[in-house]
């Protein structure tokens, strides 16, 4: 990673302005703000780039035109975060951009200046200008019998396997996009108990001889334990492929003989904790706790790691209540033997937590998701002295029942993003960074 790193930042070599951030740098290679701290300065001892305090990393050896450089850095920072709100599905990929005056107000800078990115980006084939407006590359145009191959989880019988919110919302999202797009959708279930493809009536189905004109496939590997060997086997169809990867980003393939396939990260990430830690600094609330029954996972940590950094930078701090012997409900229900063993489970780890005086005594309890929101906010019927204001991640029916808040993950964006690859999977928007985390947004319920 430090290699490829390194090779990237070389690649943007100019004579002289200034790198973006180290954070943004990191965002945008897909690594560490480590490593690419740490690449930075083994090419400043090198005499390529040189750093001054409080103003971070420019090109060349100290010296040169201070003020070209922050115009630069700016104008840089710009590119970074809006080229970051395309891939992240921020903007509709099939609709008109908005306005130039809107768009100066959403990023805080001058019209002229968001004018001038347009039309670079426009120029670097990123975006097309139509009429007065600009917008991503439209679909192609496709024949009327085109379908899109749509792969989820089933069980042995062919019927799909639902659990969970999120993969009904993901396929509800499916549908109205295809309807909208005038696409047809072919269903596979994937049954990983036999390890193979399964038709609605159970039948087995190799995805290769699939009927029809097909313009990409679209799969899901939320809950697949093995999802390399699954598009492995996808892979084999020569198709576009977009992937809803929930999972590590790092342990996604990186297969160079493979073109044409790319990642949707909808949850795994740092985005939704630290848009969470923005809101609350927003609002002065700078102690806040994590509590999460289940940190033995990526996710859980990730979450953390975003609320704590937006936190810090405003002076703020998170304390953390968490429990690392669990990784999941999933994994709660295997311990417990069923929903009322993992309820069980929850509920008496939560209460652990609750005993805490130093939990009782701050005001903002994030918890990791909905579920252990909807835990917590039951114990806590038993203690009306305490009236913490809980925020959970999912945006699930019981945190509008409950009236809690929680952070909505954009499912419609993420499927818009995914349709946008099939049709485009050679757009310099989905080069370099192989999995695109989504952006999301926090639904408040309380004050």
């Amino acid at each position: 990673m430090r290699e490829q790193v390194e090779q990237a930042i070389r690649g943007m070599r100019k004579e002289q302005g200034a790198l973006p951030s180290v954070r943004e740098l990191a965002r945008e290679l897909g690594a560490s703000p480590q490593t690419a701290h740490k690449v930075l300065r083994s090419l400043a001892e090198e005499g390529l780039v040189h750093a001054l305090p409080q103003k971070g990393y420019f090109w060349g050896r100290e010296g040169g035109d201070t003020r070209a450089s922050h115009l630069e850095t700016v104008e840089e920072r710009l590119r970074l975060r809006f080229l970051a709100d395309l891939r992240h599905g921020v903007h509709h990929p099939w609709k008109e951009l908005p306005s130039r005056q809107a768009l100066s107000q959403i990023y805080g800078v001058g019209e002229r200046r968001i004018a001038k990115l347009l039309i670079a980006l426009a120029e670097h084939g990123i975006l097309e200008h139509r009429g007065r407006g600009y917008f991503l590359a439209p679909p192609p145009r496709k024949a009327p019998s085109t379908s899109v191959l749509v792969v989820v989880r089933c069980d042995v019988r062919g019927e799909l396997l639902l659990e969970t919110e999120r993969e009904i919302d993901f396929l509800k999202s499916v549908r109205r996009e295809f309807a909208e797009q005038g696409l047809g959708l072919i269903r596979l279930g994937w049954c990983e108990e036999l390890g193979r493809f399964l038709d609605s009536a159970g039948r087995e189905l190799d995805p290769v001889q699939v009927p029809g004109v097909l313009l990409g496939v679209l799969v899901s590997t939320w809950l697949v334990l093995e999802p390399r060997d699954l598009l492995q086997r996808l892979g084999r169809l020569k198709l576009p492929l977009s992937v809803w990867w929930e999972h590590a980003a790092i342990e996604f393939p990186r297969l160079r003989s493979r073109s044409g396939l790319a990642g949707f990260n909808l949850s795994f990430g740092e985005s939704a904790g630290a848009a969470v830690g923005r809101h609350l600094a927003s609002q002065g609330r700078l102690e806040v706790a994590f509590v999460s029954p289940y940190h033995g996972n990526d996710w859980s940590r990730l979450r953390l790691k975003g609320l704590g950094e937006a936190l810090e930078a405003h002076g703020g701090s998170v304390t953390e209540f968490v429990e690392t012997r669990h990784y999941s409900p999933w994994h709660l229900q295997e311990l417990g033997g069923g929903e009322a063993g993992m309820r069980r489970i929850l509920d008496g780890t939560l209460a652990g937590f609750l005993a805490d005086p130093c939990l009782r005594a701050l005001p903002t309890w994030v918890m990791v998701n909905d579920l252990a929101a909807v835990g917590m906010h039951g114990l806590l019927r038993a203690h009306p002295d305490l009236s913490p204001r809980l925020i959970g991640f999912d945006n699930s029916s019981d945190s509008e029942r409950l009236g809690f808040d929680s952070f909505e993950f954009h499912t419609d964006g993420m499927v818009r993003q995914m349709l946008h690859h099939i049709s485009h999977p050679g757009a310099v928007l989905f080069a370099g960074d192989p999995v695109h985390e989504m952006m999301g947004r926090l639904v408040v319920r309380s004050s």
